[in-house]
């Protein structure tokens, strides 16, 4: 009677070891090491801080589209370093000065597509399977190509920051959803936009 009493006791005892071990190997296995992170998808709500001034007018950038990816490392459980390189598309409305009357020009579907490469920081509060980060992204995107090839010299590429919050959703042991929302203040030349991004990442 006594041994079925302490095997009774026992066995609860081995399945909560168990469970905390396995809990612990989970809540760290995505928090070391070498990690990407890729957004297919990042919507830029994008607007002029004042218009941007061109030979024949000027220009006033709107929403745009971003996908990228980010290599890192994991200095420790709470930290992470990375590089980040993307491909950037950035509508702006064109506004001519009366005298212009070219009809090869781009008025409202004008846009033009950079390149950002940026340095990636990531704060982690907690180190476990589902939890929020928050990020720092640094760089400069120059610019490759205008749909109005005259604009290009005026946007021709310039630095910008990103400030914002991610939620890392674990999916299984190699993959987890890392929707983000932030801030992001960019130049275009001698020309700056501010806005919020909407990315939705994957993270291996």
């Amino acid at each position: 009677m006594l041994q079925f009493i302490h095997r009774v006791l026992v066995l609860p005892l081995l399945l909560c070891v168990c469970t905390v071990t396995q809990g612990q190997s989970l809540k760290t296995k995505q928090e070391k090491g070498y990690f990407n992170i890729t957004t297919p998808a990042e919507l830029q709500v994008m607007w002029s801080i004042d218009s941007a001034m061109l030979n024949e007018g000027n220009a006033r950038f709107k929403a745009g589209f971003e996908m990228q990816t980010v290599n890192g490392y994991f200095v420790n459980p709470q930290f992470s370093i990375g590089l980040g390189v993307g491909l950037q598309f950035s509508h702006y409305k064109y506004y001519p000065s009366a005298a212009v009357s070219d009809d090869t020009l781009q008025f409202h579907g004008a846009r033009i597509t950079s390149l950002p490469i940026f340095a990636d920081f990531r704060y982690y509060p907690r180190n476990s399977i589902n939890g929020t980060m928050f990020l720092v992204n640094a760089g400069y995107a120059p610019s490759l190509q205008a749909s109005n090839k005259d604009h290009k010299p005026f946007f021709n590429g310039g630095p910008f920051i990103k400030l914002g919050a991610a939620y890392k959703f674990y999916l299984s042991d190699l993959i987890s959803l890392v929707p983000s929302l932030n801030f992001k203040a960019q130049r275009y030349g001698d020309h700056t936009v501010a806005g919020g991004t909407l990315g939705l990442g994957l993270m291996f």
